[in-house]
């Protein structure tokens, strides 16, 4: 009959409306990741021809740009022109682009007499994002084919059944190739593109595990014992100071356990500096939100990490709208990711621009929120609690 007795604990009910919670978070990720719809995936189109067959090109890229069934487009165009292209790219503002190269027209117009197929470019900006570049190249490429096909049934029906030789039947069957060129490509062993957000990830829970530890260490303190104010600003001091050991900690760990894997990192010490640098900032900001809000702060936490998994590897092109706008946004986690990958396939140092910049925010701004958790009522209450206590040891 004991067993019985579970039954009637309200304790013992929570844990599975607690697993039923745990998995409905994890699952939310399937919204993100199962079925991804790509819509407007930035590319760029130069142009560096002109004539009846690049009209034929930008024709055939209006039409693909256009939207059907209500569904926005796979891809959107932005005519750029190509001595921009690299810094367009340094700046990730786009996927790929499609160049239409001097002579393009000439070559396509004297394709059969010449026995020449005429070429299109696809540069493929590989380091923005291995995922969205490669739909961006398959639906570039699926256009070159499209055109190719259409001139390849002209050519054919120009021909009136004349004798040709091997070379014009290949230019008959291909008038259109494509020639691709990769721009930051993905590195050998790191983990197809991935190494960025496997080594950021460590750096988020370390600074989760580590802060709420260090909180309940310091909070203990202030519970046990009667501070002044000078006492409590060199406890938090201390706080910080054992934030930055936990931070190098965790960025050498990372760094070393990456080069034990294989992974091809650009530098051991920029990787390792770098992820101590945002485990450190993280640190901060887990420190400031359970200063204030205590124990359930470790809940928010690690539902953001949950929430945050399904966004830090897929385009933003490729989510949800909800996911784009309410969680995407408010996952720290992505900017050690992107900092990253600077520092993999941009050839950037330890300042990364925008991700450094905002992790460098979040820490000064947790910092200065902590410091202000020292005059909250809550802290204040415990401290007279222990005068209190202590003057009645006194008097008994």
């Amino acid at each position: 009959m004991k067993s019985v007795r579970l039954f009637k604990e309200k304790l013992a009910w929570s844990a599975p409306i607690a697993v039923i919670l745990i998995i409905a978070l994890f699952s939310l990720n399937l919204f993100a990741q199962g079925n991804p719809q790509v819509k407007n995936l930035p590319v760029a189109l130069i142009v560096n021809d002109e004539g009846e067959h690049v009209d034929t090109v930008r024709s055939a890229i209006k039409q693909m740009s256009k939207s059907t069934d209500g569904k926005d487009p796979i891809l959107a165009f932005t005519i750029e022109k190509e001595k921009d292209i690299e810094d367009l790219f340094d700046d990730k503002k786009y996927y790929a682009a499609l160049v239409i190269p001097k002579g393009y027209n000439d070559t396509l117009q004297t394709a059969m007499t010449n026995n020449s197929a005429a070429t299109l470019q696809v540069y493929i900006n590989q380091g923005f994002n291995m995922t969205g570049a490669n739909f961006a190249k398959t639906a570039l490429n699926g256009l070159i084919t499209q055109l190719s096909n259409q001139y390849s049934k002209s050519f054919i029906a120009q021909m009136h059944g004349q004798q040709i030789d091997a070379n014009q039947a290949s230019v008959l069957v291909n008038p259109i190739v494509s020639e691709e060129k990769v721009f930051n490509p993905i590195t050998a062993s790191t983990a197809n593109g991935s190494a960025p957000t496997l080594m950021a990830v460590p750096a988020w829970v370390g600074a989760l595990i580590g802060g709420f530890i260090v909180f309940l260490a310091t909070s203990n303190i202030f519970k046990k014992e009667l501070l002044t104010r000078r006492q409590a600003i060199h406890l938090m001091g201390g706080q910080v100071l054992f934030g930055m050991i936990i931070a190098l900690f965790s960025g050498f760990t990372v760094a070393t356990l990456a080069s034990l894997a294989g992974i091809n990192m650009p530098s051991y010490l920029l990787v390792a500096f770098f992820v101590s640098f945002a485990a450190f900032c993280f640190f901060l900001l887990v420190s400031a939100i359970t200063a204030w809000i205590g124990k359930p702060a470790i809940t928010l936490f690690m539902v953001v990490m949950l929430l945050g998994m399904g966004v830090l590897m897929t385009p933003e092109e490729m989510l949800p709208s909800f996911f784009v706008h309410f969680i995407r946004p408010w996952v720290p986690l992505r900017f050690a990711s992107e900092g990253l990958r600077e520092i993999f396939y941009f050839g950037s140092g330890l300042y990364t621009g925008q991700s450094f910049n905002i992790i460098l925010g979040i820490g000064i701004v947790s910092l200065v929120i902590y410091v202000l958790s020292m005059f909250k009522p809550a802290r204040d209450k415990i401290q007279n609690k222990n005068m209190n206590n202590l003057a009645g040891a006194q008097q008994s």
